[in-house]
């Protein structure tokens, strides 16, 4: 009897330092989440910091100013962390798709310069159309899967998966070009990658346009038009920016926290969080 109480107490003994460690090291978890997280919001506020002080220096941004130079990795209390910041308007906005032709002929362009087939523009449109019309040739409303389009401005260039007649591959090819704002935008071109220039029109040199903006930015579309003498649309185009990410990386431990946040600045300066991701992922 009095080894079966020992073997009892042993078994409970074990049982208890068991649910005691493991609280332990799930408290300490939650410790460093909830810190990574501070750290996490404290570079998005580091961000939106530099951008309004950027707004009051400048009515130009390109890639010389602070904002597009990033924070290297910085170590902090049992870690680093480390962040950067693109400008969103130097992509092809879905969302200008309604409001521009040309906005259309580039994206097919950016399609046929990544040999993509540009068929679901069609079906993209009538996703971000406000009706149930099929109104364009090859188009799409409902029915032509197991769920209704969205008939709304896209909130995420995600939902083009959903869009009829796009593959996964073809979401990869064109993701790093194409970007959706909740209002329409102009492209930057002091900020915009050679293949986002190249769909601005036909037979375009992309080294020259390289070459002449380190020399120096543009100062406005008309000037950029002139110097490279090219004869592409004015639509859509801009020499400032409203839209901005940044990302970020905190790592604490074995733990890798990120984070990704859409931001507005206002002509005022004024900065706004849009969307944001927060997380172990």
């Amino acid at each position: 009897m009095a080894i079966l109480v020992v073997v009892a107490a042993t078994a409970i003994s074990v049982s208890m330092i068991h649910d005691e460690a493991f609280l332990i090291r799930k408290t300490s978890r939650v410790q460093l989440l909830d810190r990574a997280r501070l750290y996490a919001l404290g570079l998005e506020d580091w961000a939106r910091l530099i951008l309004k002080r950027d707004q009051d220096d400048s009515d130009v941004d390109d890639l010389s100013e602070d904002w597009a130079f990033g924070v290297p990795g910085l170590p902090i209390e049992a870690g680093y962390l480390a962040g950067f910041m693109q400008d969103e308007q130097s992509k092809i906005n879905l969302n200008n798709l309604l409001e521009s032709e040309e906005s259309v002929k580039r994206l097919t362009r950016l399609c046929n310069n990544l040999d993509v087939d540009p068929v679901f523009i069609p079906a993209l449109l009538d996703w971000i159309d406000e009706d149930l019309d099929v109104r364009y040739p090859d188009g799409a409303e409902e029915h032509y899967d197991t769920y209704r389009v969205a008939n709304r401005k896209i909130a995420d260039i995600s939902e083009l998966l959903l869009v009829k007649n796009v593959t996964t591959e073809m979401y990869q090819q064109l993701k790093p070009y194409i970007t959706a704002l909740p209002t329409t935008t102009g492209i930057n071109i002091n900020t915009m990658s050679e293949t986002v220039f190249m769909t601005l029109g036909e037979d375009l040199n992309s080294e020259t346009f390289i070459q002449e903006r380190e020399e120096e930015s543009f100062t406005s579309v008309q000037q950029f038009i002139e110097r490279l003498q090219i004869p592409v649309e004015e639509a859509d185009l801009a020499v400032s920016t409203e839209y901005f990410v940044a990302n970020g990386q905190v790592v604490q431990g074995d733990l890798e926290y990120n984070f990704e946040t859409l931001i507005h600045r206002s002509n005022e300066g004024v900065t706004a969080v849009i969307s944001r991701s927060l997380g172990l992922f």
